[in-house]
């Protein structure tokens, strides 16, 4: 069982035990307490991890909006990601230079759909077998303008995505504190009601 499996099984344990004794023993504080815990279990379990590999979309598109510039200064395609692999580090550097390196030897398709298949996205595949292209058949306008309108959807679909997760994750934030407030006040109100029947 994964550790996000786990503090999900943990954080539904704790809230549905905490709800049964607070209806079986009465008792606000302690059993709220458990709520809360369950429900901020529950929030750290959802969270998307951070990961160190840096070969994902936001780098890509980092790293080739500088071969779109080298491109523009009238460098040619294998100095294009020549400077590209010098503005990135990690896996991506090593992916890049691996793929400098097989197009050295091997003049066909095959190690731009190889770096494309680390990505699994349908919009780098195009943009690498683009690049491909721009390698056999020249700088033309036509080449080049297919290659700016891929990259500029993918950016799009990026930007798209990124706001919408972080609309989703602010509709979680305030739900959150709308269930964590609500949960507060039904402790404050059990105890006094506890304090109040003790009297």
């Amino acid at each position: 069982m994964s550790l996000k499996k786990l503090l999900k099984a943990l954080a539904l344990l704790c809230i549905i035990s905490g709800l049964a004794l607070i209806f079986w023993l009465r008792n606000y504080l302690i059993y709220g307490m458990l709520i809360v815990v369950g429900i901020g279990l529950y929030y750290f379990s959802t969270k998307k991890d951070e990961t160190k590999d840096n070969l994902n979309i936001a780098n890509f598109i980092n790293v080739f909006t500088h071969f779109r510039v080298a491109l523009d200064s009238d460098a040619n395609v294998f100095n294009a990601l020549s400077a590209s692999l010098e503005l990135t580090s990690g896996r991506m550097h090593e992916e890049l230079e691996r793929l400098i390196s097989a197009i050295n030897k091997d003049h066909s398709v095959t190690p731009f759909i190889t770096f494309a298949k680390k990505y699994n996205h349908r919009f780098v595949t195009h943009i690498m077998i683009n690049i491909y292209m721009l390698i056999n058949h020249g700088l033309d306008p036509k080449r080049l303008w297919q290659f700016n309108y891929l990259f500029e959807t993918l950016l799009k679909e990026y930007n798209d995505a990124e706001i919408s997760k972080h609309q989703n994750s602010y509709d979680r934030f305030d739900l959150s504190l709308f269930l964590g407030s609500g949960i507060m006040m039904f402790t404050i109100m059990g105890s006094i009601l506890s304090l109040l029947g003790g009297a």
